[in-house]
């Protein structure tokens, strides 16, 4: 399914009282802010950079994006230090190969922080977040991630990083674990810290990654995806907690169909109908959205597709018409008479314009039931 652009978006102005002067400022956001939510406003002590790509593997290995990521630390790409957080891909090296490469080519220092398997020093992965201009978080299981942060304190280290002004970047799981939550394939059982870890070993006997309390049984976690037997890629795609440092529900992957059968564009309307009163971000596979203090882009890689078509007149005699799929970014939102809302995003333009938060989130982000069973499904070795 692919979504098309009858027109340009249209930019609605409204007022927002500030919260520290006794007058109002205009704004003017791209989708207008119901009661439930206001304008988003950088903070001003520290300018936060980003870029996150809807995809960990293809974004963050393609030159363009990783180029991208280090002009946003004002630096040479050799005197920027990259930490590579793998915990979403349980630390396995292939992915950090992978997604690094292309800042290696750079000339960036790249050092990884491997918590998904064992317990980190607190003044190791202190003295690791403190020395990175970036930090690259992996491709993978969001929810196993950020438990795994939480439960390690590593989750306050990246927020502090983040405010400090060190460039966060990632892909997929790498793009929602910044935002306040995400639609997330972390229900997936191939996306399991036992199965990938085996197809691992399997791949590479001799690696010395070790896993505990392992039953590798045949069909053991194909037959989790629902709580039932034979069920086979019969999972959920469910709504996941990130660091929330940028307000947003997001969905990378956006123009994708994954193992389920189910595009991902369609479950995020319905996810956003069960969300409704959350800003919903779709960034496709090849498209990332880059923050840069005030300023936002959407970055895409040229020559691959998308879901933003753009019809475009052929300069053949017979005045057919070319349709082009382009990488791109859609804003979600579901409007006062509850109908779900699209609008492609723009490709550049100021932050509070775009991102949006809830004004009381204990009372308007609504968890997802889900979850709880997808982490007795996947545990951390670090409760055994």
């Amino acid at each position: 399914m692919v979504l098309a652009v009858a027109r340009p978006y249209v930019t609605t102005s409204y007022l927002t009282a500030s919260t520290t002067h006794n007058h109002q400022r205009l704004t003017t956001s791209i989708v207008s802010c119901p009661p439930h939510r206001r304008a988003w406003t950088p903070p001003k002590a520290t300018a936060l950079k980003g870029l996150f790509s809807g995809s960990g593997n293809a974004g963050m290995s393609h030159p363009y994006f990783a180029q991208s990521v280090v002009d946003l630390t004002k630096r040479s790409a050799k005197e920027c230090n990259l930490l590579y957080i793998g915990t979403a891909s349980y630390d396995i090296p292939k992915y950090r190969d992978i997604q690094t490469e292309a800042f290696i080519g750079l000339g960036c220092t790249v050092q990884s922080l491997d918590v998904a398997n064992g317990l980190p020093l607190t003044f190791d992965m202190e003295e690791a977040v403190e020395k990175a201009h970036i930090i690259l978080v992996s491709g993978g299981n969001t929810l196993f991630a950020v438990d795994t942060w939480k439960l390690v304190g590593l989750d306050e280290l990246l927020k502090s990083a983040a405010h400090r002004g060190t460039v966060m970047t990632g892909g997929s799981a790498g793009c929602i674990c910044w935002f306040d939550g995400g639609h997330s394939d972390s229900m997936d059982p191939d996306t399991y810290r036992l199965p990938m870890l085996k197809e691992y070993q399997e791949e590479n006997p001799n690696s010395g990654t070790k896993v505990r309390s392992v039953n590798f049984e045949e069909g053991t976690f194909s037959s989790m995806a629902n709580g039932q037997e034979g069920s086979g890629k019969e999972w959920n795609y469910i709504r996941v907690e990130g660091l929330g440092i940028f307000p947003g529900l997001v969905c990378p992957h956006y123009c994708r169909t994954q193992s389920n059968g189910v595009p991902r564009m369609v479950d995020f309307d319905a996810m956003m109908m069960r969300h409704p009163l959350e800003l919903g971000l779709g960034i496709d596979h090849f498209a990332a959205l880059e923050i840069d203090g005030d300023n936002f882009r959407v970055l895409s890689i040229r020559g691959e597709t998308g879901s933003i078509d753009l019809s475009v007149p052929d300069e053949s005699e017979d005045g057919s018409v070319d349709m082009s799929r382009v990488p791109g970014a859609w804003i979600k939102y579901v409007d006062a008479s509850g109908a779900l809302q699209s609008k492609p995003c723009p490709t550049s333009g100021k932050v509070q314009d775009l991102l949006q938060m809830v004004v009381d989130p204990s009372k308007h982000i609504l968890l997802d039931e889900r979850v709880e069973l997808c982490r007795k499904q996947n545990p951390s070795p670090l409760l055994e």
